[in-house]
């Protein structure tokens, strides 16, 4: 019911009006952003930035502006962005740049060629470009034309100043290059917007559209529920965006919030990872494109991508934020009678069946961020190994307190403690498990962490669901995962007798992919098509990947139990 997906979320106030007084000491930061340039038979467009930076103090040779290079195996624009101009009081501000060393997420900064002290203008072209990723899987950040419109997430094409002040923010747009009846917005409200002093680093969270949008409602509020889309999607986003505007209301109710939230949903096609999108501060971006057409196969990444909204936690890992979402992305929607039980059972049984055919199920937690880039089987573990872990949790809770207490308790103290700002660290978390079980929550906590199989009994989904097992063949590329990292794409560890190798694919091919590997990883029927270049020509390579075929844990539905027993 989903695909891939990461978090950049956190909470934001959004003042929508002028600061308030007692702020009007902090400098304000001011971005201009002006999109231009459509070409939509090429998908290239552009997009002009201005900043004001105010304040600032930076001697000569030290740093003064950054904007990551990649950012979750995403490029930016920092090594293609044109026409860069610093200037303050005295002059033109001469620059060079030095770059970190190469990691998973890694910056690009621009050196002062001087001392500079006062105001700064930075102006600059970030390029807009429609062609697929090179580097393959990764969230939706890059910056995206359709429709006669830009959209794109502030982290791949803001600049920001280096050293870390509170700015008050000034956000505004010159829409004079857009077509005719444009309009802009982003995560942070629609048209121009001013913020309260905070991080500047919060522009990297925050997603940004301008053009002939099409928006749900018709009639957009500064808070509650909104969408927000370009062009012509293959269908009617409306439907789609009712049912998620009725069910975040329902879990704003569920999560006990006291106030109602801005949550902004905007859609764009996705060439490679379709189905699946980015979580960030108050908004969601969702994907669509040749394999994600169908509104009913999106619910569960919008019901995922909400309960982000009020469960993000400053808790190390992503066991926690993502394996809860999986948990509930289901469940909650049954709950408010928007899924049945048997698109429940569907949920569960993804998870389950892609969790424990996974060879790499015991993968200790620890190692999961060094490698998350490199093999789809890791990338999902914190996923599928975290909510089958927290539905451990809830039966043995359950049972402990003899039905009184559940999983949904503890949940809803961490979202209370999180909007009373406080920081929970994880031994927080482990602090409470021990309330509720004692020593067993604090051991089942570090076998997850240590990459223990976690196995819910055969009831710890309710009363309509009993275990059961299937076979099924384990997901297999039948080659080196590492070799599909990076700008080129070179084949290696081929392994002999693999349904890669008997489909013709040899060690040295160079290849392309349009597919996420997260997504074919849990369709067991899913083919995968790799561009081949060997010797000078072209061609597909087409071929099923799994290999060996396992037992593994699934849920059947119970004979007899009425429908309204599921939701309990």
């Amino acid at each position: 019911m989903r695909g891939f997906c990461l978090v950049l979320s956190m909470a934001l106030a959004v003042a929508l009006g002028p600061a308030p007084a007692a702020a009007a000491a902090e400098p304000e930061l001011r971005v201009v952003l002006k999109p231009g340039g459509i070409d939509a038979a090429a998908g290239r467009a552009f997009v002009e930035v201005r900043l004001t930076i105010p304040d600032v103090d930076v001697p000569a040779g030290a740093p003064l502006l950054t904007l990551p290079l990649v950012i979750a195996n995403t490029d930016t624009v920092a090594a293609t962005l044109t026409e860069l101009k610093v200037t303050d009081a005295a002059s033109e501000v001469p620059l060079s740049v030095k770059d970190d060393p190469v990691a998973i997420a890694y910056s690009r900064r621009w050196l002062a060629g001087r001392a500079v002290k006062g105001d700064v203008t930075v102006t600059y072209r970030a390029p807009v470009d429609n062609t697929p990723p090179r580097r393959g899987s990764g969230p939706p950040y890059g910056l995206r034309t359709e429709g006669g419109g830009v959209s794109g997430v502030g982290n791949t094409f803001i600049l920001l100043p280096e050293g870390g002040t509170a700015y008050r923010v000034a956000l505004s747009w010159d829409l004079s290059g857009m077509p005719a009846g444009s309009t802009a917005m982003s995560s942070l409200g629609d048209g121009d917007v001013t913020l309260p002093a905070g991080p500047a680093e919060r522009l990297h969270r925050t997603l940004f559209m301008a053009g002939p949008m099409r928006r749900a409602p018709a009639n957009v509020t500064a808070t509650g529920f909104s969408a927000a889309w370009l062009g012509d999607p293959p269908f009617d986003p409306r439907p789609l965006m009712e049912w998620a505007s009725r069910l975040h209301g329902w879990m704003s109710g569920f999560f006990q919030d006291p106030e109602t939230p801005p949550y902004r949903v905007v859609l764009r096609y996705n060439p490679i990872n379709a189905g699946g999108g980015a979580a960030l501060t108050n908004s969601f971006l969702l994907t669509w494109g040749e394999t994600a057409k169908d509104p009913e196969a999106l619910k569960g990444t919008l019901a995922h991508e909400m309960i982000h909204t009020w469960t993000a936690s400053g808790l190390g890992g992503q066991w926690y934020g993502e394996g809860i979402a999986v948990h509930y992305q289901a469940l909650l929607p049954m709950r408010a009678g928007m899924l049945t039980p048997e698109q429940y059972l569907d949920d569960i049984n993804d998870t389950a069946r892609r969790y424990y055919t996974n060879a790499l199920n015991d993968t200790p937690d620890a190692e999961i961020a060094a490698r998350f880039w490199e093999d789809t089987r890791i990338r999902t573990l914190p996923y599928d190994r975290g909510a089958m872990y927290f539905a451990v949790l809830d039966g043995k809770i359950r049972r402990a307190s003899q039905g009184r207490r559940s999983l949904d308790d503890l949940i809803r103290e961490m979202v209370r403690r999180r909007r009373a700002g406080e920081t929970v660290p994880e031994s927080g978390w482990v602090e409470l498990l021990a309330r509720e079980l004692g020593e067993e929550g604090r051991r089942v906590h570090a076998d997850m962490l240590a990459g223990r199989l976690m196995l819910p009994e055969s009831g710890d989904f309710g009363p309509c669901f009993s275990r059961t097992t299937g076979r099924f063949r384990r997901f297999d590329l039948g080659f080196d995962p590492r070799s599909l990292v990076g700008d080129v794409k070179t084949i290696r560890g081929l392994v002999p007798g693999s349904e890669a190798a008997k489909a013709g694919l040899q060690d040295g091919d160079v290849v392309t992919y349009s597919v996420a590997m997260d997504s074919v990883q849990g369709d067991q029927a899913r083919m995968l098509t790799l561009r081949v270049t060997r010797a000078g020509r072209t061609f597909p390579v087409t071929y099923l990947p799994r290999g060996e075929t396992v037992d593994a844990w699934q849920w059947t539905r119970v004979p007899g139990v009425p429908d309204a027993r599921c939701a309990t």
